[in-house]
Protein backbone atom coordinates (compact mmCIF):
# COMPACT_ATOMS: atom_id res chain seq x y z
CA UNK A 1 0.00 0.00 0.00
CA UNK A 2 1.40 3.26 -1.48
CA UNK A 3 1.75 6.48 1.17
CA UNK A 4 -1.58 8.24 -0.38
CA UNK A 5 -3.30 5.15 -0.30
CA UNK A 6 -2.33 4.52 3.12
CA UNK A 7 -3.26 8.30 4.24
CA UNK A 8 -7.07 7.77 2.44
CA UNK A 9 -7.40 4.37 4.31
CA UNK A 10 -6.64 6.01 8.00
CA UNK A 11 -8.64 9.19 7.21
CA UNK A 12 -11.65 7.31 6.05
CA UNK A 13 -11.37 4.69 9.63
CA UNK A 14 -11.03 8.46 11.30
CA UNK A 15 -14.46 10.02 9.86
CA UNK A 16 -16.08 6.39 10.46
CA UNK A 17 -14.88 5.93 13.86
CA UNK A 18 -16.24 9.57 14.51
CA UNK A 19 -19.58 8.39 12.44
CA UNK A 20 -20.13 5.20 14.29
CA UNK A 21 -19.87 6.62 17.98
CA UNK A 22 -22.08 9.56 17.73
CA UNK A 23 -24.22 7.03 15.61
CA UNK A 24 -24.25 4.61 18.75
CA UNK A 25 -24.45 7.40 20.91
CA UNK A 26 -27.94 8.59 19.33
CA UNK A 27 -28.78 5.13 19.24
CA UNK A 28 -29.13 4.11 22.42
CA UNK A 29 -30.61 7.28 23.57
CA UNK A 30 -33.07 6.80 21.09
CA UNK A 31 -35.97 6.45 23.48
CA UNK A 32 -34.56 9.97 24.83
CA UNK A 33 -34.36 11.84 21.94
CA UNK A 34 -37.59 13.53 21.55
CA UNK A 35 -36.72 14.68 25.59
CA UNK A 36 -33.52 15.70 24.11
CA UNK A 37 -34.35 17.74 21.19
CA UNK A 38 -37.27 19.29 23.48
CA UNK A 39 -34.86 20.54 25.73
CA UNK A 40 -32.54 21.59 23.02
CA UNK A 41 -35.53 24.20 21.77
CA UNK A 42 -35.87 25.24 25.23
CA UNK A 43 -33.05 26.87 25.29
CA UNK A 44 -32.30 30.06 27.32
CA UNK A 45 -31.11 32.77 24.80
CA UNK A 46 -28.92 34.64 27.19
CA UNK A 47 -26.84 31.39 28.59
CA UNK A 48 -26.21 30.84 25.06
CA UNK A 49 -24.68 34.71 24.09
CA UNK A 50 -23.19 33.82 27.08
CA UNK A 51 -21.96 30.31 26.00
CA UNK A 52 -20.72 32.21 22.38
CA UNK A 53 -18.95 35.30 24.35
CA UNK A 54 -17.12 32.72 25.91
CA UNK A 55 -16.11 30.81 22.49
CA UNK A 56 -14.93 34.52 21.58
CA UNK A 57 -12.75 34.80 24.63
CA UNK A 58 -11.07 31.24 23.91
CA UNK A 59 -10.25 32.05 20.35
CA UNK A 60 -8.77 35.34 21.01
CA UNK A 61 -6.86 34.58 24.23
CA UNK A 62 -5.24 31.41 21.91
CA UNK A 63 -4.39 33.86 18.88
CA UNK A 64 -3.29 36.10 21.77
CA UNK A 65 -0.87 33.26 23.58
CA UNK A 66 -0.18 32.10 20.07
CA UNK A 67 1.31 35.66 19.13
CA UNK A 68 3.18 36.02 21.74
CA UNK A 69 5.40 33.13 20.91
CA UNK A 70 5.24 34.27 17.15
CA UNK A 71 7.08 37.38 17.96
CA UNK A 72 9.43 35.63 20.44
CA UNK A 73 10.64 34.24 16.81
CA UNK A 74 10.35 37.84 15.26
CA UNK A 75 7.43 37.06 13.65
CA UNK A 76 5.09 40.04 14.00
CA UNK A 77 1.03 39.28 13.12
CA UNK A 78 -1.94 41.75 14.61
CA UNK A 79 -4.05 39.65 17.16
CA UNK A 80 -6.73 40.49 14.79
CA UNK A 81 -5.44 38.36 11.90
CA UNK A 82 -4.23 35.26 14.06
CA UNK A 83 -7.66 35.12 15.47
CA UNK A 84 -9.16 34.73 12.13
CA UNK A 85 -6.25 32.38 11.11
CA UNK A 86 -6.92 29.96 14.50
CA UNK A 87 -10.95 30.35 13.48
CA UNK A 88 -9.80 29.18 10.08
CA UNK A 89 -8.02 26.83 11.68
CA UNK A 90 -10.86 25.38 13.55
CA UNK A 91 -12.59 24.71 10.45
CA UNK A 92 -9.76 22.20 9.36
CA UNK A 93 -9.67 20.63 12.58
CA UNK A 94 -13.82 19.53 11.70
CA UNK A 95 -12.32 18.47 8.16
CA UNK A 96 -9.23 16.38 9.37
CA UNK A 97 -8.11 13.96 11.80
CA UNK A 98 -7.25 15.85 15.47
CA UNK A 99 -5.85 18.99 15.29
CA UNK A 100 -3.00 18.41 13.09
CA UNK A 101 -4.76 19.71 9.70
CA UNK A 102 -5.87 23.16 11.15
CA UNK A 103 -1.97 23.20 13.10
CA UNK A 104 -0.86 22.54 9.32
CA UNK A 105 -2.82 25.75 7.93
CA UNK A 106 -1.40 27.96 10.96
CA UNK A 107 1.93 27.45 10.35
CA UNK A 108 1.27 28.02 6.30
CA UNK A 109 -0.46 31.38 7.35
CA UNK A 110 2.32 32.40 9.49
CA UNK A 111 5.52 31.33 7.57
CA UNK A 112 6.94 33.78 5.40
CA UNK A 113 9.60 32.42 2.85
CA UNK A 114 12.73 30.56 4.51
CA UNK A 115 11.15 31.07 8.16
CA UNK A 116 9.05 28.01 8.29
CA UNK A 117 10.76 26.64 11.35
CA UNK A 118 10.45 29.39 13.40
CA UNK A 119 6.56 29.18 12.52
CA UNK A 120 6.37 25.81 13.40
CA UNK A 121 8.45 25.98 16.20
CA UNK A 122 5.80 28.58 18.16
CA UNK A 123 2.79 26.58 17.05
CA UNK A 124 4.53 23.17 18.41
CA UNK A 125 4.94 25.02 21.50
CA UNK A 126 1.90 26.52 21.91
CA UNK A 127 0.40 23.29 21.64
CA UNK A 128 2.71 21.30 24.35
CA UNK A 129 2.46 24.41 26.86
CA UNK A 130 -1.56 24.18 26.05
CA UNK A 131 -1.48 20.92 27.39
CA UNK A 132 0.25 21.43 30.32
CA UNK A 133 -1.69 24.01 31.34
CA UNK A 134 -4.91 22.44 30.96
CA UNK A 135 -3.39 19.56 32.99
CA UNK A 136 -2.48 22.16 35.78
CA UNK A 137 -5.83 23.70 35.94
CA UNK A 138 -7.72 20.16 36.25
CA UNK A 139 -4.55 19.45 39.01
CA UNK A 140 -5.13 22.49 40.88
CA UNK A 141 -8.59 22.56 41.03
CA UNK A 142 -8.67 18.86 41.81
CA UNK A 143 -6.69 19.18 44.93
CA UNK A 144 -8.71 22.93 45.92
CA UNK A 145 -11.84 20.42 45.78
CA UNK A 146 -10.09 17.59 47.60
CA UNK A 147 -8.76 19.93 50.32
CA UNK A 148 -12.27 21.83 50.84
CA UNK A 149 -15.08 19.34 49.78
CA UNK A 150 -15.78 16.13 51.86
CA UNK A 151 -18.04 15.28 48.53
CA UNK A 152 -15.53 15.75 46.34
CA UNK A 153 -12.81 12.86 47.68
CA UNK A 154 -15.26 10.63 46.50
CA UNK A 155 -15.06 11.91 42.67
CA UNK A 156 -14.53 8.98 40.69
CA UNK A 157 -13.15 8.63 36.84
CA UNK A 158 -13.85 6.02 34.32
CA UNK A 159 -10.97 5.54 32.42
CA UNK A 160 -10.41 2.60 29.95
CA UNK A 161 -12.64 0.44 32.20
CA UNK A 162 -10.37 1.70 35.98
CA UNK A 163 -12.67 3.45 37.77
CA UNK A 164 -10.02 6.08 39.82
CA UNK A 165 -11.22 7.61 43.08
CA UNK A 166 -10.78 10.29 45.36
CA UNK A 167 -7.21 10.95 45.28
CA UNK A 168 -6.22 8.53 42.74
CA UNK A 169 -8.24 11.10 40.20
CA UNK A 170 -5.28 13.62 40.81
CA UNK A 171 -2.56 11.46 40.53
CA UNK A 172 -2.74 10.13 37.26
CA UNK A 173 -2.95 13.69 35.79
CA UNK A 174 -0.09 15.01 37.89
CA UNK A 175 1.89 12.06 35.85
CA UNK A 176 0.50 12.91 33.11
CA UNK A 177 1.23 16.44 33.37
CA UNK A 178 4.84 15.52 34.33
CA UNK A 179 5.35 13.55 31.59
CA UNK A 180 4.28 16.26 29.23
CA UNK A 181 6.64 19.10 31.15
CA UNK A 182 9.50 16.35 30.36
CA UNK A 183 8.46 16.10 26.64
CA UNK A 184 9.04 20.26 26.54
CA UNK A 185 12.11 20.16 27.87
CA UNK A 186 13.45 18.21 25.70
CA UNK A 187 13.19 20.47 22.85
CA UNK A 188 15.38 22.61 24.85
CA UNK A 189 17.67 20.07 25.34
CA UNK A 190 21.44 19.91 23.15
CA UNK A 191 21.99 16.50 23.80
CA UNK A 192 18.84 15.85 22.77
CA UNK A 193 19.05 17.60 19.61
CA UNK A 194 22.54 15.72 19.05
CA UNK A 195 20.51 12.60 18.97
CA UNK A 196 17.90 13.45 17.38
CA UNK A 197 20.39 14.64 14.35
CA UNK A 198 22.28 11.81 14.63
CA UNK A 199 18.87 9.48 14.02
CA UNK A 200 17.27 11.14 11.46
CA UNK A 201 19.87 13.77 9.85
CA UNK A 202 20.45 11.44 7.25
CA UNK A 203 16.90 11.52 5.78
CA UNK A 204 16.63 13.17 2.34
CA UNK A 205 13.16 12.43 1.91
CA UNK A 206 11.20 15.83 1.68
CA UNK A 207 14.50 17.28 3.83
CA UNK A 208 13.03 15.86 6.59
CA UNK A 209 16.29 15.26 8.28
CA UNK A 210 17.22 19.06 7.60
CA UNK A 211 13.92 20.12 8.81
CA UNK A 212 14.10 19.01 11.77
CA UNK A 213 17.37 20.41 12.48
CA UNK A 214 15.91 23.57 11.75
CA UNK A 215 13.10 23.35 13.56
CA UNK A 216 15.01 21.86 16.46
CA UNK A 217 17.23 25.23 16.29
CA UNK A 218 14.41 27.36 16.56
CA UNK A 219 12.72 25.63 19.41
CA UNK A 220 15.79 26.40 21.71
CA UNK A 221 15.99 29.89 21.05
CA UNK A 222 13.01 30.03 23.26
CA UNK A 223 15.32 29.16 26.04
CA UNK A 224 16.00 32.54 25.82
CA UNK A 225 12.71 34.09 26.19
CA UNK A 226 11.66 32.91 29.26
CA UNK A 227 9.00 35.86 29.39
CA UNK A 228 7.20 34.38 26.24
CA UNK A 229 7.17 30.60 28.08
CA UNK A 230 5.73 32.02 31.10
CA UNK A 231 2.96 34.33 29.41
CA UNK A 232 1.86 31.36 26.91
CA UNK A 233 1.64 28.59 29.78
CA UNK A 234 -0.87 31.73 31.85
CA UNK A 235 -2.58 32.67 28.71
CA UNK A 236 -3.64 28.72 28.06
CA UNK A 237 -5.28 28.42 31.79
CA UNK A 238 -7.01 31.49 30.63
CA UNK A 239 -8.38 29.68 27.43
CA UNK A 240 -9.10 26.44 29.37
CA UNK A 241 -11.33 28.58 31.66
CA UNK A 242 -12.96 29.95 28.68
CA UNK A 243 -13.90 26.66 27.36
CA UNK A 244 -15.01 25.53 30.80
CA UNK A 245 -16.96 28.89 31.28
CA UNK A 246 -18.59 28.34 27.70
CA UNK A 247 -19.67 24.85 28.33
CA UNK A 248 -20.69 25.57 31.37
CA UNK A 249 -23.29 28.36 30.01
CA UNK A 250 -24.46 25.76 27.44
CA UNK A 251 -25.82 23.08 29.97
CA UNK A 252 -27.03 26.23 32.31
CA UNK A 253 -28.71 27.35 29.04
CA UNK A 254 -30.90 23.91 29.45
CA UNK A 255 -31.22 23.93 33.16
CA UNK A 256 -27.94 22.09 34.35
CA UNK A 257 -27.41 22.93 38.01
CA UNK A 258 -23.06 21.03 38.14
CA UNK A 259 -21.53 23.83 39.72
CA UNK A 260 -18.88 25.49 37.68
CA UNK A 261 -15.62 23.97 40.08
CA UNK A 262 -16.40 20.80 38.06
CA UNK A 263 -16.08 22.40 34.45
CA UNK A 264 -12.34 23.60 35.85
CA UNK A 265 -11.57 19.70 36.24
CA UNK A 266 -13.52 17.92 33.68
CA UNK A 267 -13.24 20.31 30.34
CA UNK A 268 -9.68 19.94 30.76
CA UNK A 269 -9.89 16.33 30.75
CA UNK A 270 -12.73 16.35 27.85
CA UNK A 271 -10.47 18.15 25.58
CA UNK A 272 -7.51 15.83 26.45
CA UNK A 273 -9.69 12.69 25.14
CA UNK A 274 -10.85 14.70 21.92
CA UNK A 275 -7.49 14.48 20.41
CA UNK A 276 -8.01 10.33 19.94
CA UNK A 277 -7.94 9.80 16.37
CA UNK A 278 -11.34 11.01 15.10
CA UNK A 279 -12.38 13.87 12.73
CA UNK A 280 -12.44 16.87 15.57
CA UNK A 281 -13.49 14.50 18.33
CA UNK A 282 -16.59 14.21 17.02
CA UNK A 283 -18.47 11.29 18.97
CA UNK A 284 -15.61 10.92 21.11
CA UNK A 285 -16.47 14.13 23.17
CA UNK A 286 -20.50 13.91 23.12
CA UNK A 287 -19.39 10.45 24.73
CA UNK A 288 -16.85 11.60 27.26
CA UNK A 289 -19.44 14.66 28.12
CA UNK A 290 -22.26 12.52 29.06
CA UNK A 291 -19.79 10.38 30.85
CA UNK A 292 -18.13 12.53 33.06
CA UNK A 293 -21.30 15.03 34.07
CA UNK A 294 -24.09 12.32 35.01
CA UNK A 295 -22.65 10.24 37.85
CA UNK A 296 -24.60 10.15 40.74
CA UNK A 297 -22.22 11.10 43.27
CA UNK A 298 -21.29 14.43 41.16
CA UNK A 299 -23.45 17.40 43.12
CA UNK A 300 -26.20 18.29 40.97
CA UNK A 301 -25.21 15.54 38.17
CA UNK A 302 -26.97 15.88 34.86
CA UNK A 303 -29.42 13.83 33.40
CA UNK A 304 -28.56 11.46 30.66
CA UNK A 305 -30.89 13.47 28.37
CA UNK A 306 -29.67 16.69 29.67
CA UNK A 307 -25.93 15.90 29.55
CA UNK A 308 -26.42 14.94 25.73
CA UNK A 309 -28.48 17.75 24.61
CA UNK A 310 -26.11 19.83 26.35
CA UNK A 311 -23.08 17.96 24.49
CA UNK A 312 -25.15 18.37 21.11
CA UNK A 313 -25.89 21.78 21.54
CA UNK A 314 -21.96 22.55 22.55
CA UNK A 315 -21.63 20.95 19.22
CA UNK A 316 -23.72 23.09 16.88
CA UNK A 317 -21.91 26.19 18.82
CA UNK A 318 -18.68 24.50 17.60
CA UNK A 319 -19.26 23.59 14.01
CA UNK A 320 -20.98 27.43 14.10
CA UNK A 321 -17.29 29.25 14.72
CA UNK A 322 -15.73 26.29 12.52
CA UNK A 323 -18.36 26.76 9.68
CA UNK A 324 -17.41 30.59 9.64
CA UNK A 325 -13.50 29.81 9.52
CA UNK A 326 -14.45 28.16 6.30
CA UNK A 327 -16.18 31.69 5.15
CA UNK A 328 -12.58 33.46 6.25
CA UNK A 329 -11.11 30.62 4.64
CA UNK A 330 -13.25 31.56 1.22
CA UNK A 331 -12.26 35.38 1.22
CA UNK A 332 -9.41 35.69 2.83
CA UNK A 333 -6.27 37.33 1.44
CA UNK A 334 -3.54 35.35 1.46
CA UNK A 335 -0.88 37.93 0.03
CA UNK A 336 -1.43 39.43 3.73
CA UNK A 337 0.27 36.00 5.29
CA UNK A 338 3.93 37.61 4.82
CA UNK A 339 2.94 40.87 5.90
CA UNK A 340 4.14 41.84 9.45
CA UNK A 341 2.32 44.79 11.40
Amino acid sequence: MNRRAGTAVSTAGRVLLSAALLALLLYLFRDKLPDVIDRIREAKPAWLAAAAGWYVVFVVVSSWRWKILLEARQLRFSTWYLSRVFTLSLFFCKLLPTSIGGDVFRIAYTAPKDRTADAFSATLLDRLIGFVSLLFLAVVVSLGLFAMSAAARTLELPIAGITFRGLGVILPLVACMFLLVLLTLVFFNDGAHRLAKKVFGRIRFLKLGERLDRTYDAVKQYRHQPGALVSSFCLGVGVQAALALSWHSVAASLGGTVPLVYYFVFIPLLNIVVNIPTIGGLGIREWTFVILFTPLWLSGHLTQELALASALLFLALDLVFAMSGGVIFAVMNKESVNCCV
